[in-house]
C-alpha cells in the first residue's frame, strides 16, 4: 500500500562506494541487488524502489477566499527531491553500460525495475551456465590441487551471483569428478554423509587430499627402477663371458667372427632394467687384479654406463643370448607370496609350507573344496605376514594346499581380524585401513586376476 509520509529523510552526506562497493555487471546483479538495498534500508529509503513511497500529487487545491486554486504540493517537492537522491546513488553503482539503458528513466523507481528486467534475467541465465559447467569438471589428467581449485572457483562463482551449492550436492558432485583411482575413498565419504552431523565440503576435502598424498606415495612410477634382478655374482660372469663369443651389431658395437645374430628378429639381451654388474677381464683375474669399470645395461660392453651408450635411443638394435640371461636370472616368484584376494575363500591358502613363517604339519581331517565340487588335501598350518606401508600384517591359520597353483587371501577373514576394506577398480586392488583412511597395500590387476605381488620379485621391463 503506498504511503506518503509527512516528510522524507535526505541524507545528503552518506558515502555510497563505502557500503556498495560493486559495480553491476552481468555476473553479479544478485549480490549488487543485496548491497544496494542494504544502503536504502539503512537510510529509511527502501520504500522509493519497492513502489512503498508512491510520487504524492504534484499539485493540490487551495480555497483562497471564495477561489479555489490549484498550487504546488510541499509533498511533493521532498518526495521528488528525496527520490532524485536515491536515482543518483544508483548510478553510481553502475558501469557505463548499465548507465547507458537507463540513464533516460525518470525515477529511482523505473531505475530499479528496468536494471531487475535486464539483469536478473542475466543472471539466471549465468547460474545454468555455471551448474553446468561445475557438473561438467573432471580431475582426469590433473593434479589434485589444481581439480580442487576449478571445482572450488565455479562454487564461489555460484555464491556470487546468489545461488550457493548445498554442501551435500558439492560433495557429490566432487566425488563424480575424481575418478575410479578414488573409488574407495569415496566409498566412505558416501557412507558416511548418512550420519549426524554430516562432513562439511572442507573436510571432506582433508580426507580426500590425505588419501591423495598417500595414493602418490605407492605411484609405481616413482619406485627407481635400476638394481631390479639381483643374480650371483658368478651367474653374471658365465653370462657375461658367454657374450663374448656373440657378434654386436649397432653403433659402437663390434663383430666377432665366432657368432652372428643379426636382423630385427634378434633378441636383447641386455635392455634396460637389467640387473648391471661391473665384471673383472680375464687378463685381470689372471694378475689378481679387480676391473671396477661398469657394464653398459643395453649393449653389455664394459667401459661406460647405459645413458652414455650410443644404442640408446636405437629402437633397431637387439643384443643377444636372451636365453642365457634369462636362464641366470630368477624372474619369478615361486615361494607362493604372491596372493589372490579372494572374495569367496573362507581361509587363507598358500601352495607351499615355505611361504610360512611357521607352520606344523595338519593332523585334522579337513579339505578344501573348490569350485568343481572335488576336495583337496592339506599338508601344513601355519602364519605368514603380507608386508604393508606401516610394516606387516599377520595372516594366522593358513592353510597349505600344494595342488593350489595360486596363494589365495582371504578378504573375509582378513576383515574380520583387522579393521581394514578391500576395494577393486578396473586396474587395481587396494587394502584400506578403515580407521586412518591409509592405503596398506595395493596391487595390480594382471590377466584377469587381481594380485599382490611378492615385493622381493616385482620386476621393471625394459622400456626400449
Amino acid at each position: 500500500m503506498a504511503e506518503y509520509p509527512d516528510s522524507y529523510p535526505f541524507p545528503s552526506n552518506v558515502h555510497v562506494a563505502s557500503s556498495v562497493t560493486l559495480k553491476l555487471n552481468d555476473s553479479n546483479y544478485r549480490l549488487w541487488k543485496t548491497q544496494v538495498e542494504s544502503l536504502l534500508s539503512s537510510q529509511k529509503l527502501l520504500g522509493f524502489i519497492n513502489d512503498r513511497y508512491q510520487a504524492p500529487p504534484k499539485f493540490v487545491d487551495r480555497t483562497v477566499g471564495d477561489t479555489v486554486r490549484a498550487t504546488e504540493n510541499p509533498a511533493y517537492e521532498a518526495w521528488f527531491c528525496t527520490d532524485q537522491l536515491v536515482r543518483s546513488w544508483i548510478y553510481g553503482t553502475l558501469t557505463e553500460e548499465a548507465l547507458g539503458g537507463v540513464c533516460n528513466l525518470a525515477t529511482s523507481l523505473a531505475v530499479w525495475t528496468s536494471l531487475a528486467n535486464t539483469y536478473n534475467r542475466s543472471s539466471i541465465s549465468r547460474e545454468f551456465e555455471l551448474k553446468r559447467k561445475l557438473h561438467a569438471i573432471r580431475k582426469q589428467g590433473k593434479t589434485f590441487s589444481a581439480y580442487v581449485r576449478e571445482y572450488t572457483a565455479v562454487c564461489d562463482q555460484l555464491s556470487s551471483i546468489g545461488k550457493p551449492v548445498e554442501e551435500s550436492i558439492k560433495i557429490c558432485g566432487f566425488l563424480l569428478g575424481l575418478g575410479r583411482e578414488y573409488d574407495p575413498i569415496a566409498v566412505i565419504i558416501q557412507n558416511s554423509m548418512s550420519r549426524i552431523p554430516t562432513p562439511t565440503f572442507t573436510e571432506v576435502l582433508y580426507e580426500i587430499e590425505g588419501f591423495d598424498t598417500r595414493l602418490q606415495s605407492y605411484d609405481d612410477d616413482a619406485v627407481a627402477t635400476q638394481m631390479v634382478f639381483h643374480t650371483p655374482a658368478a651367474q653374471t660372469q658365465e653370462v657375461f663371458q658367454a657374450s663374448q663369443t656373440n657378434n654386436y651389431r649397432g653403433r659402437g658395437g663390434y663383430n666377432n667372427k665366432s657368432g652372428s645374430n643379426r636382423g630385427r628378429g634378434g633378441y636383447s639381451s641386455c635392455g634396460r632394467g637389467f640387473y648391471q654388474q661391473a665384471v673383472s677381464s680375464g687378463s685381470n683375474q689372471q694378475s689378481g687384479a679387480t676391473n671396477t669399470r661398469p657394464t653398459c645395461q643395453i649393449c653389455c660392453k664394459v667401459g661406460h654406463m647405459a645413458a652414455k651408450c650410443w644404442n640408446r635411443f636405437d629402437n633397431n638394435y637387439q643384443g643377444e643370448n636372451l636365453a642365457q640371461v634369462l636362464a641366470a636370472l630368477q624372474v619369478s616368484d615361486s615361494s607362493g607370496r604372491d596372493w589372490i584376494p579372494d572374495s569367496g575363500a573362507t581361509s587363507h591358502v598358500t601352495t607351499t609350507e615355505a611361504a610360512l613363517q611357521h607352520a606344523t604339519p595338519y593332523q585334522g581331517t579337513d579339505s578344501i573344496m573348490v569350485a568343481d565340487g572335488n576336495y583337496l588335501p592339506l599338508t601344513h598350518v601355519g602364519s605368514t605376514s603380507l608386508p604393508v606401508s606401516t610394516g606387516s600384517l599377520t595372516l594366522n591359520d593358513v592353510l597349505v594346499c600344494p595342488t593350489v597353483k595360486k596363494s589365495l587371501l582371504s578378504i573375509s577373514k582378513l576383515c574380520d581380524d583387522y579393521p581394514c576394506g578391500v576395494f577393486f577398480d578396473s586396474h587395481k586392488v587396494y587394502i584400506l585401513d578403515l580407521q586412518t583412511m591409509r592405503v596398506l597395500a595395493k596391487g595390480p590387476r594382471r590377466e584377469g586376476l587381481y594380485v599382490l605381488e611378492n615385493q622381493d620379485y616385482k620386476i621393471f621391463y625394459s622400456n626400449r
